[in-house]
């Protein structure tokens, strides 16, 4: 990733890498992965928490849920994230998800 915003002072055109290990895939109820931030040679980056991550698909009226589960090996490895924005990380991709599927269900 490469931020793009210059509002985001000294992140501005700064380059973040990470690297995903897909540990199990369940078509079509399950993925399992392990997320990590890495270097642009995929090393896992020194210092920072490893996610286990399982992503979960149930139907629910009619309609397919998501549910995200992040697992860290620490409370300081969860709070290291939480510091650096995770939270609005992770929403601003479902919402280009959410514009992606969008214009693909015009193309229906």
């Amino acid at each position: 990733m490469r931020c793009t915003d210059e509002n985001q002072g000294e992140f501005y055109d700064q380059e973040s890498w990470g690297k995903a290990v897909y540990q199990e895939i369940t078509v079509p109820v399950k993925i399992v992965l392990t997320d990590m931030f890495a270097d642009e040679e995929g090393n896992a980056a020194d210092g920072m928490p490893v996610i286990l991550v399982t992503l979960t698909f149930v139907e629910h009226e009619g309609k397919t849920k998501l549910i995200m589960c992040s697992r860290f090996a620490s409370v300081e490895g969860l709070q290291q994230v939480m510091g650096m924005g995770i939270v609005q990380g992770c929403a601003s991709q479902f919402y280009r998800l959410d514009d992606l599927l969008d214009k693909l269900q015009e193309l229906w």
